[in-house]
């Protein structure tokens, strides 16, 4: 963080006050106006995007020619990706999302593949000019949370050189590692938006029957990481008849809640942070923000533990439950990008999957829908496009099929396991393609 910031603060803020003082406020457009043409800005993560700042920032694009914004927007709207606006911002994407496509393929956003365990470092060694985020407003104490993301968003507000806080009171105030001492803001401006939400998705029957099919891979006691989705959300209903769950994540989403209400998560028998609901963000609705605040049982930390193989490798039954655009007939696994055009990234996938197999009694699935575009192509594949995780950390794929049996399994023997999970149209183009190879 660099130097405080001493700016006179904004008409309308006087209920705020730290250990007894006046913070230091400005309006949005004078915080925003703080950003020179030649910085480099970065944005809180995921649903912690600032959209109060978010929207001054995009207010004020003339200022700028390709100014770089890095960003990790899964959930978010994405407000700054308009390609008509390419010649003022160049997104760094640690994620790519389905609302940056064009972004992508005008050459206004690039992707900057990451695991997630690594971000913090890496927002270390970057060292931002400017952070945008939002926080709570300071308590009695003089703290702020970051409300609904720790991942990299703390060491973000640690390496930058000017932080500007979005003041948000409809933000959780979430224990753990986004718990942070006011002062370590330089400028406070009051929110004029409520933050981010992404709702639970509406499942499908073929999300109901990949989920079904997961459900019969997970143990009782076993510590989870489950992917978000409607797809995800169908996989944590299908568990809430399961006993003593525990959960170690990325993302928190609403259907956590069903869980804990249902009686299945309890985080009882958790190796690490017994009892608690460990993630490094959250995703969701109010429900779920809610659910969070002020809840000893949820801990926010930054994914350099949430995702570290070492903090993993302590649970003894850690199921991670992943996702994948496709997956060749070796078990390579592609989850970022259609054919040339990415439109996800690595996230924690390859962290989860690796932390599964260094757990005791790990599992590490591949869920998916055998078909995408309306069943006109194979998700199951002779050559994914790219590899994002490998086929030596997969242990499971499912489709709504049936179960693919990989962990100890020949390259023959792989193909033909998944061939019978692929949807019927397929399996014969996939027989020839497995007998050419």
């Amino acid at each position: 963080m660099g130097p405080y910031v001493d700016i006179p603060r904004t008409e309308g803020c006087e209920g705020l006050k730290i250990n007894g003082k006046q913070p230091q406020w400005m309006s949005a457009a004078e915080a925003v106006g703080l950003i020179q043409p030649n910085h480099t800005v970065a944005l809180g993560g995921m649903l912690a995007e600032p959209p109060t700042l978010v929207a001054e920032l995009i207010r004020q694009r003339e200022r700028f020619r390709h100014l770089p914004v890095y960003v990790m927007p899964a959930g978010s709207p994405c407000e700054y990706g308009n390609p008509e606006w390419k010649d003022f911002f160049s997104l760094k994407c640690f994620m790519l999302s389905f609302r940056l496509r064009e972004a992508y393929r005008q050459g206004m956003a690039d992707y900057v593949p990451c695991n997630l365990s690594d971000l913090p470092k890496v927002m270390a060694q970057l060292q931002p000019d400017v952070a945008l985020i939002q926080t709570t407003p300071p308590n009695e104490q003089g703290q702020v949370s970051l409300g609904m993301a720790a991942d990299y968003t703390v060491s973000l507000v640690r390496h930058a050189k000017l932080v500007i806080a979005e003041v948000n009171p409809e933000l959780p105030w979430v224990f753990g590692a986004g718990t942070l001492d006011a002062g370590e803001i330089d400028v406070f401006v009051h929110s004029e938006r409520p933050p981010y939400e992404l709702p639970a998705a509406e499942p499908s029957a073929i999300d109901e029957q990949v989920a079904a099919y997961v459900a019969e891979l997970i143990p009782d006691r076993a510590t989870i990481q489950v992917g978000i989705g409607s797809l995800g959300g169908s996989i944590l209903r299908a568990l809430k008849g399961k006993k003593g769950l525990g959960m170690h994540t990325g993302s928190l989403a609403d259907e956590v809640v069903e869980l804990v209400e249902a009686g299945a998560l309890t985080g009882e028998y958790k190796e690490v942070d017994e009892g608690q609901i460990v993630a490094a963000c959250l995703i969701g609705s109010r429900r779920l923000n809610r659910f969070a605040d002020k809840n000893e049982q949820v801990q926010l930390r930054t994914s350099d533990y949430t995702h570290h193989s070492a903090t993993l490798a302590r649970f003894r039954r850690f199921c991670a439950v992943n996702f994948a655009l496709e997956i060749d007939l070796s078990g390579n696994v592609n989850a970022e990008s259609l054919g040339d055009l990415y439109v996800s990234g690595v996230g924690g996938q390859v962290d989860f999957m690796r932390g599964a197999m260094m757990s005791e009694e790990g599992v590490s699935v591949i869920a998916m829908h055998a078909t995408a575009q309306g069943g006109r192509r194979s998700r199951i594949v002779p050559k994914v496009a790219r590899t994002t995780s490998l086929k030596s950390d997969v242990h499971y794929v499912v489709t709504e099929f049936g179960v693919a049996s990989l962990y100890g399994k020949s390259l023959k023997e792989r193909a033909e396991a998944l061939i019978q999970v692929a949807h019927p149209d397929f399996r014969d183009a996939l027989r020839k393609a497995m007998m050419e190879n």
